[in-house]
């Protein structure tokens, strides 16, 4: 099954299972079903006797149960090995700075001191000159009496935290009964042992779970009983499982309303047949993609719980507080989402089901529908941030005043001021389920809106940031052909926020290898002077499939990535392609396919300007370099032509520009390169006083700015190091 069938079954799902199921909810109320952690809708005794487990109980007693079983203990015989063995290395360390080579001189006493202080970190100062003193002979009736006591400790089953105390006891019997020196025994034997215990056992984990699986699987079910006429659950008081198990062991749980359920259904059959019908007449597209099927049904949903969660209110609240209810919001967000004659056409079914909800709250109805109806206006033309905010304050003030009219005009005028604060709460919460929702909406259904593209367009998002820094010279070449590219496309009429934002991201895939592109080859050597015409031309070729993999990194909409994958089509890249021909001679045969872009060509109008615009921008910087007063004849000659070779290279055939667009286009590429590249007018040199040169020096300028002048006059200009801007891209 394909993702779109699964789309437009979970929407299935949705409008004819769940939302008939919510809305049944509150005539299962009335019908008093019985829900644990929910508040019983009756007092109900026990016709009998009841005897039920109790899992929570049963679960505590065997949790007890396993807690009282110790654990199961096993000999650490490394640990045991390693109390002996590390008393016997202290000995043998003092041995070693007794006893030097022949061919050295004894140590003296100090040198004896400072030798042992760094091989037992244990002993104080008097505990190592202690040792230094001794003789042999001491030094051997000592390790005999010390050793036995550390193989003692070793024999006993000793645990982490009981070391000290058997410590304690087994150095206090010890010493009583062997021949050692108190002082001895306290400065050296003690540190020594000591710093060698450690725990003889472990806990044998497996042996210790079976044990107190045993033990829990060992307690017997607690049981609760109910005799006849006995209380189960009291109106009002929250049903645990117990309870429930108990009501259900004699059928008093309660049922579904099987009638009110049917009705529901009945009436989204038709909902969901209407709109299916609408849908496919008059939005194929979005009739064609499961996602925004799905996001319309998700929405409905939301709304179908949130007028059932108003219509479970007490009769004294509801009358007013029910406008609380974010209608307006959903329609909000299908509008922003989907598009405008959607919202609209929402508003039939969240009417409909707040007649389902409340049949008999005309004022909740008529809020509705004129709610969904004028939130719909508010947010259609969504250009700046700032739209959505002065949209959100509309309609709260809106709202409110819906809500008292509705009031006053179906329940009671007591009711207004209620009514009134209902509706800003409405409008307030409104304005933060879309805020908040939006970006989630968006990212999860694949959808893209203003409000998603202003977010891209934000110079500090990631990839322009990480453009930025890595390509400066391409970040600001994507700069300059998203201005292009936006005057262009609103002067056609095309969405010129999507065509600006695609612009601003077409040249990220640069970031990988920013240096073998021409516009960032600042005070560098060209790489390409090294490279094969062929391998040069597939590391150009690369950045498009980069920039590409980038963005679904960054989970760009595909709109935006369709941008950076057709903004060279399928274009040569002319320069290593000419330079491929000439190192072939006139006998050798170059393949076309090797050079061209593995990319599409442009299928929108969006798209196809970002691709004029993309190379129209390269070619005016590459040649202001040689010629910085560029005049507006250079200029038509350079975007006509330019225009020309992506048509004849058919380029264009795949998208919806038609003539009069590309004449439009043309002339607003002309008009925004004047602005940039217009006459200036050239500044005369200030005098400068006579220590000016030396006082730049000083300051580091002067070399800076003959190394400026050099580089200008050396640097070649674009042309002649890649060719045409097409390498640039």
């Amino acid at each position: 099954m394909n993702r779109r069938k699964l789309q437009r079954l979970s929407a299935g799902f949705l409008v004819l299972a769940v939302i008939p199921a919510i809305l049944t909810s509150d005539g299962a109320i009335r019908d008093r079903p019985v829900v644990v952690g929910s508040p019983s809708p009756r007092t109900i005794v026990a016709p009998d006797l009841i005897r039920v487990v109790d899992p929570m109980a049963t679960d505590a007693a065997q949790r007890e149960a396993a807690e009282t079983v110790e654990p199961e203990l096993v000999v650490d015989d490394d640990a045991v090995v390693a109390i002996v063995q590390d008393v016997r290395e202290a000995f043998s360390a003092v041995r070693s700075v007794s006893e030097p080579d022949a061919s050295q001189a004894p140590l003296t006493i100090a040198e004896r001191v400072d030798a042992l202080e760094e091989r037992l970190a244990m002993l104080d100062e008097r505990g190592l000159r202690l040792l230094a003193e001794m003789s042999d002979l001491e030094l051997g009736q000592v390790a005999a009496e010390t050793i036995p006591i550390a193989q003692l400790f070793a024999r006993e089953a000793v645990r982490e935290e009981r070391i000290e105390d058997v410590a304690d006891r087994l150095l206090r019997t010890e010493f009583n009964v062997r021949q050692i020196d108190p002082e001895v025994a306290d400065a050296v034997v003690e540190p020594i042992l000591r710093d060698a215990f450690r725990p003889t056992v472990r806990i044998d984990d497996d042996a210790t779970s079976s044990a107190r699986q045993k033990a829990a699987d060992a307690v017997a079910d607690v049981v609760q009983s109910y005799p006849r006429g006995q209380l189960i659950v009291s109106e009002g008081d929250i049903v645990n499982e117990v309870q429930l198990e108990a009501l259900r062991a004699r059928g008093l749980e309660g049922s579904l309303p099987w009638r009110t359920l049917l009705e529901s259904l009945a009436v989204a059959m038709l909902l969901t047949l209407a709109i299916g019908a609408y849908l496919r007449a008059y939005r194929p597209r979005m009739w064609g993609s499961g996602g925004e099927i799905l996001l319309l049904a998700c929405l409905l949903t939301f709304s179908a719980l949130a007028l059932q969660a108003a219509a479970l209110l007490p009769a004294e609240l509801r009358s007013a507080w029910s406008f609380v209810v974010p209608v307006g919001g959903v329609a909000m967000l299908i509008t922003i989402l989907l598009n405008p004659p959607v919202g609209a056409l929402a508003t039939i079914p969240q009417t409909v089901l707040a007649m389902l909800a409340m049949p008999g709250e005309p004022a909740m109805i008529v809020f509705v529908a004129i709610v969904s109806l004028v939130s719909v206006p508010l947010v259609s033309q969504l250009s700046a941030r700032g739209d959505l905010r002065r949209a959100a304050l509309r309609s709260t003030v809106g709202y409110a005043m819906i809500a008292g009219v509705c009031a006053g005009v179906f329940v009671d005028l007591d009711r207004v001021p209620a009514a009134l604060l209902a509706g800003l709460a409405s409008g307030v919460l409104s304005a933060i389920i879309v805020n908040g929702s939006l970006p989630f909406l968006e990212s999860t259904f694949g959808i893209m809106t203003a409000t998603g593209l202003l977010d891209l367009a934000d110079r500090n998002h990631p990839l322009l940031r990480e453009l930025e820094q890595k390509a400066l010279g391409s970040y600001n070449h994507s700069i300059a052909v998203s201005t292009m590219v936006e005057r262009a496309a609103r002067a056609i009429g095309a969405n010129a926020l999507l065509a600006g934002v695609a612009a601003l991201y077409h040249d990220i895939g640069k970031v990988r290898r920013p240096y073998f592109f021409v516009e960032n080859q600042i005070g560098i050597a060209n790489p390409h002077d090294e490279l094969d015409p062929r391998a040069s031309a597939m590391i150009i070729q690369e950045h498009v499939t980069d920039g590409v993999s980038m963005a679904h990194v960054h989970r760009l909409p595909p709109e935006v990535v369709e941008g950076i994958a057709t903004h060279h089509g399928t274009t040569l890249v002319s320069y290593f392609h000419r330079k491929a021909l000439a190192n072939a001679g006139p006998t050798g045969q170059v393949k076309d396919e090797h050079f061209r872009y593995k990319g599409r060509k442009p299928s929108s109008r969006e798209m196809a300007v970002l691709m004029l615009a993309d190379c129209c921008e390269g070619a005016a910087r590459a040649t202001a370099q040689n010629n910085r007063n560029l005049s507006k004849v250079d200029l038509e000659r350079i975007v006509r032509g330019l225009i020309a070779e992506r048509i004849e290279d058919g380029q264009l055939d795949e998208s919806s520009l038609t003539f009069r667009d590309l004449t439009v286009v043309q002339r607003s590429f002309i008009e925004t390169l004047t602005g940039v590249y217009h006459p200036r007018i050239t500044y005369p040199e200030r005098p400068r006083k006579a220590r000016a040169p030396e006082m730049i020096g000083q300051a580091g300028f002067g070399a800076a700015a003959d190394r400026d002048k050099q580089g200008v006059a050396a640097r070649p200009a674009a042309d002649e190091v890649h060719g045409t801007s097409q390498v640039r891209r």
